[in-house]
């Protein structure tokens, strides 16, 4: 209800400053529209490695959606998202994600199959693309794998276009002389730094327009205490805007100032009034990460578990067929085993993009994503041909589909018989 009556107040239709990365919402800075320009051009080109770091909140995963969106009817995309993974486990990983049926686990094998479907797909024009997100984490021997697989060619062209995407210590890691072979194959290095003065301005007007515009509007000072706490990245620009607006909304003032501004850091920050915000700023962004990772991924659980509670709770609904350990399309007892004395499993993403299937299976159909810290409901759960766990889910729009074991951590809820 506050939520509502919050938008209702500035007229808005939607929340301008949530934090789920939204391709909707995607601002084109000059910086974000030339690495995306040129990660575009380097899969074209197929110019094998490409490197985009930057600091947390920069706006990564908002590029790398995009990018997705935009290669995903036109190329076979393998997404990893958790990349501490042995060479034998990654190339099973992105075998997997672009659908090739394994004949074994043998890594000689793994490769003579991935060669193939390579140049199957040159030969009709289709891209092979490898992003790696949070690669700061992947193992040097692994790394070192990704540079053999580039070896995978033609005497005309590459046949594989690699993305490595991470924090900044990515390129210090890259220096070293044991990856100096990796590092001298990247054509295109990017680094993704935070929004100017001018461009935090622009943001926060631009993100107002996306949701409606309303009557809300930020004066000169309190976006320029914006700029001056969040450093000019996004994610904190959202956060410190979205408090500033509740502080607003409160005090029932449609112009948001820099006072509404100062009430956000202050509790954002856990800090006295008196302290002042250019104090606080002086703490650095990254205590400002810390707390709000904090703060927004308890908040994000709970109301998440809220609402995971409320439908396992709903009366005379698809509920009740699951807690009687029945589905109520097939009247089986395939969901009996996720449902036991009341406890009703539910999942979280663990990972930060998580592919959703059609079926239990790493070869059916990607149908959509879900974001890290995601929480939902298990309707139900299988093993499929190598012994690996599925979880059938409904996601957001209400469609059902099917999730990983490896993405997610499972927990449980005490649900009403």
């Amino acid at each position: 209800m506050i939520a509502m009556d919050y938008l209702k107040f500035f007229n808005l239709t939607d929340d301008p400053f949530r934090l789920t990365p939204d391709p909707l919402y995607y601002y084109p800075s000059q910086e974000h529209n030339e690495i995306l320009t040129s990660l575009n051009y380097a899969i074209e080109q197929k110019e094998g490695f490409s490197l985009v770091v930057g600091e947390p909140g920069t706006g990564k995963t908002t590029i790398l959606r995009i990018l997705i969106d935009n290669w995903k009817d036109k190329a076979e995309i393998a997404l990893i998202m958790t990349p501490r993974l042995s060479p034998e486990e990654f190339l099973q990983a992105v075998l997997e994600d672009i659908n090739v049926k394994l004949p074994s686990v043998n890594k000689n094998e793994m490769i003579k199959a991935f060669r193939d479907i390579l140049i199957r797909h040159s030969e009709t024009g289709r891209r092979i693309i490898i992003i790696v997100d949070e690669a700061q984490n992947v193992p040097d021997e692994t790394l070192e794998e990704l540079r053999l697989l580039s070896n995978l060619e033609t005497e005309k062209e590459k046949l594989l276009q690699i993305i490595l995407m991470g924090q900044s210590e990515l390129r210090k890691k890259l220096q070293a002389d044991h990856l100096k072979q990796l590092n001298q194959r990247i054509t295109i290095k990017a680094t993704l730094k935070p929004l100017t003065k001018s461009e935090t301005s622009d943001y926060i007007n631009f993100r107002l327009i996306k949701a409606g515009r309303g009557s809300v509007n930020f004066d000169d000072d309190a976006k320029k205490a914006i700029y001056s706490m969040s450093k000019g990245i996004p994610r904190l620009i959202n956060i410190i805007a979205s408090r500033a607006l509740m502080a607003a909304f409160i005090s029932g003032n449609g112009v948001i100032k820099k006072n509404h501004v100062q009430y956000a850091i202050d509790h954002l920050a856990d800090t006295t009034p008196s302290r002042g915000y250019l104090k606080f700023a002086g703490y650095g962004v990254l205590g400002i990460i810390l707390i709000v990772a904090i703060v927004f991924g308890a908040f994000k659980y709970v109301n998440h578990l809220r609402s995971a509670v409320s439908q396992a709770n709903a009366p005379r609904t698809s509920a009740q067929a699951i807690y009687a350990g029945k589905d109520q399309n097939t009247g089986t007892g395939s969901v009996s085993r996720t449902v036991q004395d009341g406890q009703q499993k539910i999942l979280t993403v663990s990972v930060e993009i998580a592919n959703l299937r059609k079926g239990p299976s790493i070869e059916t159909e990607k149908i959509a994503w879900a974001n890290r810290g995601s929480v939902f409901r298990v309707i139900d759960e299988k093993k499929d041909d190598i012994g690996r766990r599925w979880y059938k889910i409904r996601n957001v729009d209400g469609n059902e589909c099917w999730i990983s074991e490896r993405v997610v951590v499972i927990g449980s809820i005490t649900g009403k018989r």
